[in-house]
């Protein structure tokens, strides 16, 4: 069982671009979430959140971040993303706490990602053999991206960024 939600982690790293000035729209927070899943998945085999990622036309998607922000379009997003505690019934900005491997690497993918544009994102996602290439159909969009397509991609491309930095 995951630990988070989707709007927890979408709360991590826009809080880290808040932080370091880096704007960030809802393609780049949607790709940006998506990278942070598969390195805590190939990293830690945990699941970081429940919810399906699905191949939309633009690379891999969450829904309900879509619908989170799809208010800003192309624009920089400005507010964190929202929940209800149903217990307090208080409205809260989830955050990833409590969880010292995540935070360390969602940091790093965080560390690995942030200068990119959203477009650039999209391209690295649209890579041949990604887990949306290999799961994305135009006839059946919205399809889930199976986790043990999204954990071996990133366990090869941390296995061969680890060699080259090595070299």
């Amino acid at each position: 069982m995951a630990t988070f939600t989707p709007a927890h982690v979408a709360n991590f790293f826009l809080d880290s671009g808040f932080r370091e000035d880096r704007l960030v729209d809802p393609l780049k927070l949607q790709k940006l979430v998506y990278f942070g899943y598969g390195w805590v998945l190939a990293v830690l085999d945990e699941k970081l959140f429940d919810e399906p990622i699905e191949a939309w036309r633009h690379g891999p998607v969450v829904p309900s971040l879509y619908h989170e922000f799809k208010r800003y379009r192309w624009t920089p997003i400005t507010e964190f993303a929202l929940s209800v505690d149903w217990d307090t019934r208080e409205v809260i900005e989830p955050r990833i706490s409590r969880s010292p491997k995540s935070e360390l690497v969602l940091s790093k993918a965080w560390d690995t990602y942030k200068r990119f544009s959203g477009a650039d994102l999209r391209k690295m996602t649209h890579q041949p053999d990604t887990p949306w290439a290999n799961s994305f159909d135009p006839e059946r969009p919205n399809e889930r991206i199976p986790d043990h397509l999204i954990k071996s991609y990133f366990e090869d491309r941390i296995r061969s960024d680890i060699r080259y930095y090595l070299k």
